[in-house]
């Protein structure tokens, strides 16, 4: 302390970017308040995973009342790497006030999808880009513009000024204003599009289009909202959708596509009567859109988990499922994201799940299990609310303290990205005697191996979709762990408090590994390092 620190809050600290790419200068921002105006020695700790490799110190002159301090770092060229930082100052009191960030290097957003969304494209949206510094908090790195479009058939309005179909007033101008901000924070700008979903008026005026049930009838979407089209490859609504597609990324700085379906129908005829193979047309339209696109990322929406065996063969840039019953217990999420992978040659999986925010304990599970299976979900957007509807502008608010959860976690998902989650393929699980209720996903890895351990106690299978009481805590969790190596040191983390690593004992019991985890709540991570 150079001055004094006396009555100094650190509010809060986070990049300015959701991920920054090899040889790109990372800035984080201090938020802090001062009782008075002084000159503060601050000490900053970057950690490559659990280990820290560098130390410096700055002085800042601080005003009284709000500031903010620019803090940079040049981290090194390899990529994708996971890191995190800590600032911390002595107060007149002897005591140090610490706040902790992370951040990541990655070639690609696609090898780590942290995928958020948008739903506000009004002519009075001004505030582009508190919005995406808002989301950077979350190091989200990829955006889903949720109903951007004038229409399904027209997807690019005539004009800068539009109504969407549902009567919302859009703007061209706010998009491209939002799509440049998102590009300045590190993000990722994919518009939604549906795969056969026209207009009433232009699905009535093209019956040889349709798409028809086995009575030969034609197949609405909703009260003369929407008509459902032959998405069949080389049809006329293929070639008319493909050619929206090339407007769009002609016409907008969008950077891919994001393609959505409604899960059924699953079967239907085209105006000839003669079948079309949905689930065929789906990879067929994503083969296209790559072709003509191919340094665009492709994404579609597997509804339900289908046509799941199609869509993870096809050339989409990763996974992405819409969850619903009847998957409906946490183990299905794990069962579904491990399924993806596997089918798609280990690609990650984004998943799309719809609770109440008021639900806090299942979204902590869900992610916990979603991350250690290897995916990621989508449920952070718009002003930082929470996705809870398959209508994305149903969002709703989040507690404080579900809010102080989901930043924790995201710094943990970021930083231990070379232990966890979906760059890291999943090994098989070591010979664990672990109590029930107790799920674990095991990880080797270039530094040592990761166990990670989801809570799931209860007297019946807890299911993602109805509320439910928190997990009962296990205490003084015994564990013996068969490893390939002698571990240095053993780590512990709990993801929904805090991304510091704590030390945890550990002894050699014959050929296994023991270590005591003090209590297991909802989520505990441990890293065995060489």
């Amino acid at each position: 302390m150079t001055d004094s620190a006396a009555s100094l809050k650190l509010l809060d600290l986070y990049p300015t970017r959701g991920l920054y790419k090899p040889g790109e200068m990372v800035r984080c921002i201090l938020e802090c308040e001062a009782l008075n105006a002084s000159s503060v020695d601050f000490t900053l700790t970057f950690s490559h995973g659990p280990n820290t490799i560098k130390t410096r110190s700055e002085t800042h002159s601080l005003n009284a009342g709000s500031n903010q301090v620019d803090f940079s770092w040049l981290p090194p060229l390899e990529a994708p790497a996971g890191y995190g930082v800590e600032i911390s100052c002595q107060t007149d009191h002897a005591s140090r006030l610490t706040i902790q960030t992370a951040f990541d290097v990655l070639p690609s957003w696609t090898s780590f999808p942290r995928y958020g969304y948008l739903t506000d494209f009004s002519t009075s949206r001004q505030d582009e880009k508190a919005a995406m510094q808002g989301l950077a908090k979350f190091h989200i790195n990829g955006l889903q513009f949720y109903d951007w479009q004038y229409r399904h058939d027209q997807l690019v309005a005539p004009s800068i000024e539009y109504f969407d179909p549902l009567g919302r007033p859009l703007s061209l101008e706010a998009i491209t204003r939002l799509i440049k901000a998102a590009h300045e924070h590190g993000m990722t700008a994919m518009p939604y599009l549906a795969v056969y979903a026209a207009s009433a008026d232009f699905w009535r005026s093209h019956p040889d289009w349709q798409l028809y049930d086995q009575d030969h009838k034609p197949i609405p979407f909703g009260e003369d909202f929407l008509g459902i089209m032959n998405p069949a490859d080389g049809t006329s609504w293929q070639k008319h959708l493909l050619e929206q597609c090339d407007q769009v990324l002609q016409s907008l700085p969008f950077d891919g596509l994001h393609v959505d379906q409604y899960g059924d129908p699953k079967t239907g005829f085209d105006a000839s009567s003669q079948p079309v193979d949905i689930a065929k047309a789906f990879g067929d339209f994503i083969k296209a859109a790559a072709w003509r696109h191919p340094d665009r990322p492709v994404l579609f929406n597997a509804v339900g988990n289908w046509p799941i065996e199609t869509l993870a063969a096809a050339p989409v840039a990763f996974n992405y499922i819409e969850i619903w019953p009847p998957d409906i217990q946490y183990i299905d999420l794990a069962r579904i994201v491990r399924n993806a992978r596997h089918l798609s040659g280990e690609k990650p999986v984004v998943i799309a799940l719809y609770m109440p925010a008021e639900r806090e304990v299942n979204h902590l599970l869900a992610d916990a299990i979603i991350l250690s299976a290897g995916g990621n979900r989508i449920e952070i957007g718009e002003n930082a609310r929470l996705l809870t509807d398959p209508y994305f502008p149903k969002h709703e608010a989040i507690s404080e303290s579900l809010m102080a959860s989901l930043r924790s976690s995201a710094d943990f998902a970021v930083r231990y990205e070379e232990w966890i989650g979906p760059l890291k393929t999943e090994s098989s699980a070591p010979d664990l005697k672990l109590p029930d209720g107790v799920e674990a996903f095991y990880r080797k890895v270039k530094s040592g191996a990761s166990l990670s351990l989801v809570n799931l106690k209860a007297e019946e299978p807890l299911c993602w979709n109805t509320g439910h009481a928190r997990p009962g805590v296990f205490e003084a969790l015994v564990l013996e762990i068969p490893l390939e190596f002698v571990p240095q040191k053993v780590w512990l983390l709990e993801p929904y408090v805090s991304s510091s690593p704590q030390h945890l004992g550990h002894h050699l019991n014959g050929d296994k590994v023991s270590v005591v985890v003090p209590n297991l709540d909802l989520w505990n991570v441990l890293l065995f390092e060489r």
